[in-house]
């Protein structure tokens, strides 16, 4: 049996040099083995199992809770307490993804979009209410108006979309909404093209003599929840996703809202990666990665800072702010100002991994990232096939 051994290992992993001319201080490989101060090799502790699921899926930050996916069921675990709560029965396949922001955790699947604020689980974005416009006898001026209905739940203002309608000047507008939330009525002034808040609908309806036009303007115009993401993170007070080529983000502030016309970036590859660094936001598709800084602005700019893409799902935040995340080149550290450093590149050559997760341990005084890595299947050379000929008769049946 190989002695184990416990000296210093500065240099590094190093699988690239031959094992007789390993350099000093550097090791191949390190198995059940964790680094400690100093640089040093300690056994690696064991674990114990909390909580027993049948199908895990997700496992997210909460504040001060967990949040995990187990196949069909979406639970609260309290690390404190070792217990856990049903929230919610969501979909029992596909992806999910969740990012936490201002407290509150925003996770979706293919056909839920969920948040939860450590206390209650609610619909990610609030859903537009039904209304419908009728055209009664007044004196509104002639000209075309904008009309629509937002409604507010826990302070939060729901995206809509405008109704136009036409008058000819012998005509009033009267608003149709029969949503029990608490909903507001704006419209425009004649050829207008700013909603000014008009009042709330009672017993159903509101209707519109004239129009006010110095009270809040409706801002959420046009606005609709953030599309189904694969991935999702954080930048600043944007909410990033991802699916196929495409990159989205929420509106500013609005973590609740996104615009379907201007909320997006588009790449010639599959984005696998982003991550933030506070200054600007790295994106990796499958062959290239970016810098880019402004989004969510109108001064979006981006510049190439790796011609390799990056592992889907091993991106992490470092305790120094920088962020890293694995290629096909090892680990990859990015820095506040876009630039990227490959510590691994020289001495080592890890496995591609097709899909991997990655967090930041502290044991004995000591941090350390760890990245887990699953390789890419393939096709076995060594497979048999055969095959088996039927012949089925079927008698016909006596008269």
């Amino acid at each position: 049996m190989d002695k184990l051994r416990a000296d210093s290992w500065a240099a590094g992993a190093n699988n690239i040099a031959k094992p007789e001319r390993l350099p000093e201080g550097a090791v191949v490989g390190a198995v059940n083995v964790d680094p400690t101060v100093g640089g040093k090799f300690d056994l690696r502790v064991g674990f114990e199992q909390v909580l027993a699921g049948t199908n895990m899926r997700g496992l997210y930050e909460a504040g001060d809770l967990l949040v995990l996916v187990d196949g069909d069921q979406l639970l609260a675990y309290d690390p404190a307490t070792s217990s856990s709560l049903p929230l919610e029965t969501i979909t029992a396949g596909g992806p999910v993804a969740a990012a936490h922001l201002n407290d509150t955790l925003y996770l979706n699947t293919l056909n839920e979009s969920l948040r939860f604020d450590g206390q209650a689980l609610t619909a990610w974005a609030v859903p537009a209410p039904q209304f419908d416009l009728e055209l009664v006898a007044g004196h509104l001026p002639a000209g075309l108006y904008k009309v629509a209905v937002t409604a507010v739940d826990g302070g939060v203002e729901s995206g809509v979309l405008p109704l136009m309608v036409r008058l000819n000047g012998a005509q009033d507008l009267r608003v149709l909404c029969s949503d029990s939330r608490d909903c507001r009525v704006y419209c425009s002034a004649a050829d207008g093209q700013t909603l000014y808040l008009q009042g709330k609908p009672l017993a159903n309806a509101l209707r519109l003599t004239y129009i006010t036009d110095d009270t809040q303007r409706l801002e959420t115009a046009e606005l609709e929840r953030l599309p189904f993401c694969d991935q999702l993170s954080t930048h600043n007070s944007l909410i990033i996703g991802s699916r196929g080529r495409y990159l989205y983000h929420t509106e500013p502030m609005w973590p609740h809202l996104h615009n379907p016309v201007r909320g997006f970036l588009q790449f010639a590859a599959e984005v696998v990666m982003h991550a933030s660094v506070g200054t600007g936001l790295f994106v990796a598709t499958t062959s290239k990665t970016y810098f880019i800084t402004g989004i969510g602005t109108d001064e979006v700019q981006q510049r190439e800072v790796l011609n390799c893409g990056a592992a889907p799902g091993s991106a992490v935040l470092l305790p120094d702010e920088r962020v890293a995340w694995f290629t096909q080149y090892g680990q990859a550290i990015g820095s506040a100002d876009g630039s990227v450093s490959l510590p691994n590149r020289p001495n080592y050559a890890p496995d591609i991994g097709s899909i991997g997760a990655a967090g930041v341990l502290e044991h004995n005084g000591n941090q350390m990232v760890v990245t887990n890595m699953r390789g890419e299947l393939q096709g076995n050379r060594l497979q048999a096939r055969d095959f088996a000929s039927l012949e089925v008769i079927d008698p016909c049946p006596s008269i």
